[in-house]
């Protein structure tokens, strides 16, 4: 059996994953299971930032960028998408999470209080199930304001 085949296996859910010949592997170092899965999520996560830019690109806001390649104190602001021609009316915090991230606690911590904040949120599967569907949660003033114009 090769490393590789056993590491996959290792990082499957649960606390160890069984073999077609009945061995159940495990990270001897929880710590090392724990940062493979860190490193995923994030990927995952970056990715959504990502798919967000390009549908806002090909509605007209040719300025967006990921705040992780730009701004760093965006970044830390929870800010994850940055205009750079300043003509995105919201704030936008991605998130691509099983349960519904607090938009109060998130929307809090971010002390640019110019725009509207909003969280666009992809609901991940469960068990490597496909996203479950995305939404964007907006404050109700904004939301109203949206349906005036």
């Amino acid at each position: 059996m090769e490393i590789n085949s056993i590491k996959a296996r290792a990082n499957k859910p649960g606390s160890g994953a069984k073999s077609k010949d009945g061995i159940t592997f495990e990270w001897a170092d929880p710590a090392v299971r724990r940062s493979k899965q860190a490193k995923k999520s994030k990927q995952k996560g970056s990715q959504y930032e990502l798919e967000i830019i390009h549908k806002l690109r090909d509605i007209g806001y040719e300025g967006c960028v990921s705040s992780r390649s730009q701004n760093k104190l965006a970044d830390a602001d929870k800010i994850d998408i940055v205009d750079m021609n300043n003509e995105l009316p919201v704030n936008i915090q991605a998130k691509f999470t099983q349960n519904m991230p607090n938009y109060f606690d998130i929307r809090d911590a971010c002390s640019d209080k110019s725009k509207p904040f909003c969280i666009c949120w992809k609901k991940a599967g469960k068990n490597g199930e496909s996203a479950r569907g995305q939404v964007a949660v907006i404050p109700i003033e904004y939301f109203y304001e949206l349906l005036r114009k």
